[in-house]
């Protein structure tokens, strides 16, 4: 005689193995402290899976993400995470207002509401910032280091004054408390260029000490304007070493630079050539 047939469905092996170790982690948890935080830690990663996957399915994962964040900034603007005072540190060119405003925060502001390093570039974009710190100063301060750029010269473009930077960067427009301290320097490409031949014209501090202007060529190469433009010395584009030592051989021997010329052209390598003053009667 056959064995009756009996018909099982297909979820009852697995409620049956849940429920055998469910049963198994209740009598684990009843005898040692070990499977009691196991069981607990069982039970609320269960239920945090469950509720985070509600969430996910109905769409409402991203409101409950703001929600929560909305509570802790509320919470900590309560204890005190709020901009009171920002503190600008540095040499003094920039007015510190101007700086607050780059930073783009506002006193009573949400202290971590500010990106750090977005508000240190908007800084670093202001004339006379080389470079900008800025940080947090918990609870309530935002502090800026600036390190500022340096002017290395003046330099006039269609009548304009422009102070520039050792790279020929343009800073800002000169006052005219710059005007006696930097050297003046005209022409296109002429910032760019200039650490060059300056250091060239420092190896020849008399002639350096007399230079009124330095005029830059789109042709590469400088006249120096000497003794209140009275006087100009036109450099070649290379060899500019070589020129300048027989200017001094020749300062030397004739007192050239003191005489009454206008030009000296030092352009071609074997010859020196002469144009005397306006001023001197023929």
């Amino acid at each position: 005689m056959a064995a009756p047939v009996r018909r099982v469905s297909p979820l009852k092996p697995g409620l049956t193995g849940a429920r055998n170790w469910a049963t198994a982690q209740v009598r684990a948890a009843s005898y040692t402290r070990k499977g009691f935080w196991r069981l607990t830690l069982s039970i609320l990663f269960i239920v945090f899976s469950i509720g985070f996957l509600g969430l996910w399915l109905g769409g409402f994962l991203p409101d409950a993400h703001q929600s929560s964040q909305n509570f802790v900034k509320n919470r900590l603007s309560a204890m005190g995470f709020v901009v009171e005072r920002v503190d600008v540190m540095g040499e003094g060119r920039l007015r510190e207002s101007d700086v607050v405003q780059a930073l783009g925060v506002m006193p009573g502001d949400y202290l971590f509401d500010l990106d750090i390093k977005a508000a240190q570039k908007r800084v670093e974009n202001l004339s006379w910032v080389e470079r900008a710190i800025v940080r947090r100063l918990w609870p309530d301060r935002i502090v800026v280091q600036i390190i500022e750029r340096k002017p290395y010269a003046l330099w006039q473009n269609e009548e304009t004054l422009h102070l520039v930077d050792k790279e020929g960067g343009v800073i800002a427009l000169a006052t005219s408390d710059d005007y006696s301290v930097l050297p003046l320097i005209v022409g296109t490409g002429a910032p760019e260029n200039f650490s060059k031949i300056q250091d060239i014209l420092i190896r020849y501090p008399r002639l350096e000490k007399r230079t009124y202007a330095m005029v830059h060529y789109d042709t590469g190469r400088w006249d120096v304007v000497l003794n209140e433009g009275d006087l100009r010395v036109k450099l070649p584009s290379k060899d500019i070493h070589q020129s300048l030592q027989r200017l001094k051989a020749l300062q030397s021997r004739t007192q050239l630079l003191d005489r009454d010329i206008s030009v000296i052209d030092l352009r071609l390598s074997d010859r020196i050539s002469l144009s005397p003053s306006a001023d001197e009667p023929v």
